[in-house]
């Protein structure tokens, strides 16, 4: 069976992403962000020249910025969104995953109103930008250890139909089914919704996140039997952060896919 395979990486590992196998590469945008003007064509042109596609793009500000803090200047980082838009589109972008869990969570105490209002707001904002380069954005359910706004897939689904944004969706960050203590059949029941998959080896102490493996002590067949079931389109991606070598590791991850029956679709 034929899945999109994709990789996180930075501008400097597209090309090995792409001599790996895989047929996507996933970047952040605070990469793309603080290149200059002749960095950024340099990447431009590295992306266009790899062979291979970036449609997925994560955290549309800094994970560091607190949106719903007192000081979170709303003009500053609404022109912010809209040259990361723009750049991130230029460079073949479909999808923003919003994770951003510090950024997005709620105080518990003082004006929790207000900040829900302002977070809502930043939301819609999100969501005008990237339409106008036609971006989905993708409300990433993550631990409660993390964030305290939207924790599982059924939670987001709710809010999203509550919101009404034709380009808000979500996505499926395999570590947090477990975290949660949810089925993997939560895939199936909301597919319609469910536009992007993360996975690595969710045993590992976050934020250390490595390349799944067949002997990593984990039984992934629950996942990719359900991907199957549904017949899955969209692009799962390996989202680790830890390499003894990563250009070997990352190929591992193409044969962890191929012992399950799946390949790229560049195969």
């Amino acid at each position: 069976m034929k899945m999109k395979l994709s990789c996180f990486g930075k501008i400097k590992d597209i090309d090995d992403i792409a001599r790996a196998g895989y047929d996507c590469a996933e970047l952040q945008i605070r990469e793309i962000m603080e290149l200059s003007e002749d960095e950024y064509k340099e990447a431009l042109k590295k992306v266009r020249d790899s062979g291979i596609t970036c449609e997925v793009f994560d955290n549309p500000i800094p994970l560091t910025v607190s949106i719903t803090s007192p000081d979170f200047d709303m003009n500053y980082w609404t022109e912010y969104l809209k040259k990361g838009a723009y750049r991130t589109a230029e460079m073949g972008a479909r999808y923003y995953v919003f994770g951003n869990g510090k950024s997005r969570s709620l105080p518990t105490e003082g004006d929790v109103k207000g900040a829900y209002e302002k977070l809502m707001t930043f939301l819609n904002i999100l969501c005008d930008i990237t339409a106008e380069y036609n971006i989905t954005v993708l409300l990433e359910p993550l631990a409660n250890s993390i964030t305290n706004f939207i924790n599982t897939i059924p939670e987001a689904v709710e809010f999203i139909e509550k919101f009404g944004r034709y380009n808000l969706k979500t996505m499926c960050d395999f570590r947090y089914l477990p975290a949660m203590n949810r089925d993997v059949e939560d895939i199936a029941n909301y597919e319609k919704y469910i536009k992007h998959i993360h996975v690595d080896n969710p045993l590992s102490n976050f934020p250390e996140r490595f390349v799944p493996s067949l002997d990593d002590g984990y039984d992934y067949t629950p996942l990719i039997n359900v991907l199957k079931k549904i017949c899955y389109k969209e692009i799962i991606s390996i989202e680790a952060s830890v390499f003894k070598d990563f250009k070997e590791d990352i190929k591992r991850g193409i044969e962890f896919f191929k012992h399950f029956g799946i390949e790229p679709y560049r195969n």
